[in-house]
């Protein structure tokens, strides 16, 4: 009895002591699907151009996720195949073909890194599988890194493509981008690409951000690059590429009511000068604003004038760009009627900036006579400017300095817009200057600057254009900048037509150079910044 007590009380220790002693669960898995074998066989050749689905094995259930961006198959079917599974975990990856492949054309699938397992979510990076229809696997390839003209960032996941230079009717060379490539692969996370399994050839290489996923570049949205020159694979040469906007053909889009009196008209392809009419010889005097190469113009007119008016009537203006003439049509609504009103673009100024105050309409007369500025109660001097590109932008120019509090005061009738309405109430503002220890001043100097004339951007860490200064200086001086981080940006004129001109992937000619500088600038309060940018 004694050796039985004794038992029990040893395996009640035991036990007790094997229950504290063992973990709630073992280590995390971190390892990614390991490949196992496939239907046909990897590198495979001779493979029958009627084969309708490939099988892909794994040593655990996997899922493949994100097939729209990750999948790729080069060269691309017509018709997109379909992957699984994509919800319900299997060991194996499908994909299916509904029609038939190319003879003697070897394909690579690339999953990226859509296959990973079920439990854990372990993804198996940049996992591709190919085979040949032919008697070898072409071996060529093509290397790269991918940048942005306008953005110092990767432009993110980016197709890069290879298509096939055939002959046009007139024996001229050509590509015919409204289809898919012949050869396709995207970059990984910093832009490098490689094009692998290629046969010897001409092609175009071109890369885009594949916004909409259907691996054609739409040229109206998505940013492109591409190489001048018709490239070989036989070359095996590397090529860096930059994303640009592309150049639209011109093209009259629409005209349509942007208020009392006031038609926009809107156009594609940047054109520096639009000629537009009405079509009706009865029509009131216009008057027209169109900065250059612009994508949209207003037209303003004394609404009050226009005879025998409906209250609704189309309107229609003849718009004559070069060789080019289009018919626009409005819908105009007469009784719909716009009071002035104006309300400033910034509050918030320091001695290195104006007072603006932007309106709804485009103004034609100020009477100064009718406005106050006063400092600290004194009144003080002052000048008024429209601004001649938008005449809904109007500048008062006053002397400021910092620390100080300014009363600006803007009666009835002081501002009147092209519909001879004035502005009805007074507007009253009260600004307060800030010390100049609160600010900062950011000196660059540009070393190897460009041999033409250039547009220097002083721009927020989001892009936004702050300072626009066009012409060929060395030194640019920023002073009283808010505390913060700044981007700086180049864009060369090297045609010098006062714009920068965006890609012609039409006649495959890029865009035009720029430069961004390699980090952001940190302005801090009451310090001087000193840069030396060498390009």
């Amino acid at each position: 009895m004694q050796k039985i007590t004794g038992f029990l009380i040893l395996s009640s220790i035991i036990i007790s002591c094997a229950r504290v002693g063992t973990p709630s669960g073992g280590s995390k898995d971190e390892t990614p699907p390991r490949f196992l074998s496939s239907k046909p066989d990897t590198l495979a050749t001779k493979v029958a151009t009627k084969t309708e689905e490939i099988t892909l094995n794994f040593d655990e259930y996997v899922v493949v996720k994100d097939i729209s961006t990750q999948f790729i198959i080069s060269p691309p079917p017509r018709i997109t195949p379909s992957v699984s599974p994509s919800s319900t975990a299997r060991k194996y990856v499908s994909v299916r073909f509904f029609e038939p492949l190319l003879e003697n054309t070897t394909y690579t699938l690339n999953f990226g890194s859509g296959i990973q397992d079920n439990n854990e979510g372990n993804k198996l990076e940049n996992f591709s599988y190919t085979f040949s229809t032919g008697d070898k696997i072409d071996s060529l390839q093509l290397s790269g890194q991918i940048k942005q003209s306008l953005e110092k960032n990767p432009a993110g996941s980016t197709i890069v493509s290879l298509y096939k230079v055939e002959k046009d009717t007139l024996g001229n060379d050509s590509v015919n981008l409204k289809n898919k490539p012949y050869y396709v692969s995207r970059t990984d996370t910093v832009g490098r690409f490689k094009l692998e399994h290629l046969h010897e050839g001409r092609f175009r290489l071109i890369a885009f951000n594949d916004l909409n996923s259907n691996m054609i570049p739409d040229t109206e949205k998505e940013i492109t690059g591409f190489i001048s020159e018709i490239v070989n694979p036989a070359q095996d040469a590397n090529y860096d590429l930059v994303l640009s906007p592309v150049k639209q053909p011109y093209r009259a889009v629409a005209a349509e009511q942007d208020g009392q009196g006031i038609i926009k008209v809107k156009f594609k392809g940047n054109p520096e000068k639009v000629s537009v009419t009405p079509v009706d010889e009865d029509f009131p005097p216009i008057k027209i604003e169109h900065q250059p190469y612009a994508d949209s113009l207003y037209i303003y007119f004394n609404n009050k004038e226009l005879k025998n008016a409906e209250k609704k009537s189309r309107i229609k203006f003849l718009a004559q760009y070069r060789e080019k003439s289009d018919t626009l049509s409005a819908l105009y609504d007469n009784e719909i009627k716009t009071e002035l009103t104006l309300s400033p673009i910034e509050k918030e100024v320091t001695p290195s900036s104006d007072f603006i105050l932007k309106s709804n309409n485009f103004i034609v007369q100020v009477d100064k006579s009718k406005m106050e500025i006063r400092k600290n109660k004194e009144p003080i001097d002052f000048i008024t400017e429209i601004d001649s590109l938008d005449s809904r932008n109007t500048t008062i120019k006053f002397p400021i300095a910092f620390d100080s509090e300014y009363q600006l005061q803007f009666n009835a009738g002081a501002f009147k817009d092209f519909l001879d309405q004035e502005n009805i109430d007074t507007l009253s503002y009260t600004i307060k200057t800030k010390k100049q220890s609160e600010y900062g001043n950011l000196n660059i100097k540009i070393q190897n600057k460009p041999a033409s004339r250039f547009f220097f951007q002083l721009m927020t860490e989001k892009y936004q254009v702050l300072e626009n200064i066009y012409g060929e200086e060395e030194v640019f001086n920023f002073r009283n900048l808010k505390p913060g981080k700044y981007l700086i940006r180049i864009l060369v004129d090297e045609n010098n037509n006062g714009f920068w001109d965006l890609a012609d992937l039409e006649n495959f000619i890029p865009a035009e150079k720029t430069y961004i500088y390699p980090k952001p600038v940190e302005v801090r309060a009451f310090w001087d910044i000193n840069e030396v940018w060498i390009l």
